[in-house]
């Protein structure tokens, strides 16, 4: 009897460590179930942790840990690259404006202009800004089926280029612009060439989108400096602009509204050409007038 009783007690306690163990399986399994739910909809990132002893469902959250993180990086590179993407396309199509301004702005003046001789220097003005337009069109493509998004040429694209000549090609470029909006620029330039280290199309997009955002935001004439040390200073009346706005200038996504718009990403730009060319760019706020320096090396 006293044997059939120890037995009765052996069974009665294997059977209650038998209900523990399955107890402590199913609450590892579904505290398992609830950190998947969690990291599947995106409420958490934090790495699944169990309270339950068993070894086999540690291990299953050791693995499932492993690969989650695999899948967050992953999903990091590719939110990531296609911020990159549109960042570029965004660049390329504000770029784009540029050229079709001035082309527009020549063919007004072709409409209006009755001397033959100033009608063909325009139309060369305009096909010389078509082929800029091509230029970034094809530029654009790459951009969209290359997987080097970046915006501008690598460092090591840079050459010693002509500062002043540079400079003065694309002040000629926009010579219709100034027209069109009653601007006259007043440049002051050495006389000898100005050498800088910099990729000539880089600096053309640097010039063109600080140049296309004085035109069409200034509120007087436009003063520009080239100075013998590889430095530009553009000068324009800006009353509506405030010191901390100026700071914000070269932020991407800052835009700074008016009645006709906003300064879109002009500024963006060209600080982030520039510095891939090893150069700056500085805003300041004189006297109610923005300045804008660039420093090439």
């Amino acid at each position: 009897m006293k044997i059939l009783i120890g037995f009765l007690i052996l069974l009665l306690i294997l059977l209650i460590l038998a209900l523990l163990k399955i107890y402590d399986l199913r609450k590892g399994y579904d505290e398992l179930t609830e950190n998947i739910k969690d990291q599947i909809s995106g409420d958490t990132g934090v790495p699944i942790t169990l309270t339950t002893s068993d070894s086999k469902a540690r291990n299953c959250a050791e693995v499932l840990n492993a690969e989650l993180k695999s899948l967050r990086d992953e999903r990091l590179k590719f939110e990531g690259g296609n911020q990159t993407i549109k960042d570029a396309v965004t660049g390329i199509s504000h770029d784009l404006r540029t050229p079709l301004t001035s082309i527009n702005a020549y063919l007004d003046l072709i409409e209006e202009e009755g001397d033959e001789t100033k009608k063909k220097e325009y139309l060369a003005r305009v096909k010389k800004r078509t082929g800029d337009l091509s230029l970034l069109t094809e530029e654009l493509f790459k951009y969209t089926t290359s997987s080097d998004m970046s915006s501008s040429a690598p460092s090591d694209s840079r050459e010693e280029i002509d500062l002043k000549r540079t400079l003065e090609e694309c002040l000629i470029s926009f010579y219709a612009s100034f027209v069109s909006k009653g601007i006259e620029p007043h440049i002051n330039m050495p006389d000898s060439p100005v050498t800088a280290l910099c990729n000539k199309k880089d600096c053309n997009r640097i010039l063109e989108n600080i140049i296309g955002n004085a035109i069409k935001y200034s509120e007087g004439d436009l003063t520009i400096t080239l100075m013998e040390n590889a430095a530009i200073e553009f000068s324009n009346p800006a009353s509506s602009l405030t010191p901390l706005t100026v700071s914000k200038l070269f932020d991407k996504y800052y835009t700074v509204n008016d009645a006709e718009g906003s300064t879109g990403l002009g500024f963006a730009i060209a600080k982030d050409l520039i510095e891939k060319n090893s150069g700056r760019i500085e805003a300041e706020l004189k006297n109610q007038n923005l300045i804008i320096k660039l420093f090439f090396s």
